[in-house]
């Protein structure tokens, strides 16, 4: 071996040394500028809400997923090649329909609904009805409705009006006019009545004498 050749094997050495350094820096740099989780974001093994590369699943039974690295793969698929700036596999939580994918790539064909409200003068009730276009026709039941709702402005819900008062505030349950006008009537008409019967009862018994 020439000196030549003696000279330059330790300069390898100290290159391939420094690399090495290099890569554990970077390792270690990585692991601590992983930032925290989304909340939308779901793990692609368990579907939880952790980075995949955080899964217990994958830290107990890593032969199970091939593809996958904790130390050297992307924080958020697991998968190396590449880095977590530049991951192309996003599997975020659906709001349409729940899935692990981006809510613009979702497969189902979701058709916007559009919710409106109309109010009837005859009942004092509120009625909802959603459409899928903009403008919708709407016209009262002519059924007795299964379940009515009243609306407690103290605390935004809506009760049915079988509840006297709110659960939360215990505010009574407000009465609207119709209601209010319409037992008044009926009672009116029932005292109407019991008096017409008295007078009746009345002259029949004149007459009798």
């Amino acid at each position: 071996m020439s000196r030549g050749e003696r000279g330059v094997a330790p300069a390898k050495r100290l290159n391939r040394r420094k690399r090495g350094v290099r890569r554990r820096r970077n390792r270690a740099q990585t692991k601590a500028s992983i930032p925290a989780v989304h909340a939308s974001f779901a793990c692609h093994i368990c579907s939880k809400n952790h980075w995949t590369v955080s899964c217990p699943r994958l830290r107990l039974s890593p032969r199970d997923y091939p593809l996958m690295d904790r130390e050297k793969g992307c924080w958020k698929c697991a998968q190396r090649g590449h880095s977590s700036a530049q991951c192309q596999v996003k599997k975020y939580r659906c709001s349409d329909c729940g899935g692990l994918h981006d809510t613009r790539d979702c497969e189902f064909d979701h058709k916007s609904e559009e919710w409106h409200e109309f109010f009837d003068s005859t009942t004092q009730h509120v009625f909802y009805c959603n459409s899928e276009t903009g403008e919708v026709q709407w016209t009262p039941p002519t059924h007795k409705l299964d379940v009515v709702l009243w609306f407690c402005s103290n605390c935004s819900i809506l009760l049915p009006t079988s509840v006297p008062e709110c659960v939360k505030c215990r505010v009574p349950r407000p009465h609207s006019k119709v209601s209010d006008a319409a037992s008044s009537s009926s009672s009116s008409v029932s005292e109407s009545g019991s008096d017409d019967g008295s007078d009746d009862e009345g002259s029949e018994s004149a007459s009798d004498n």
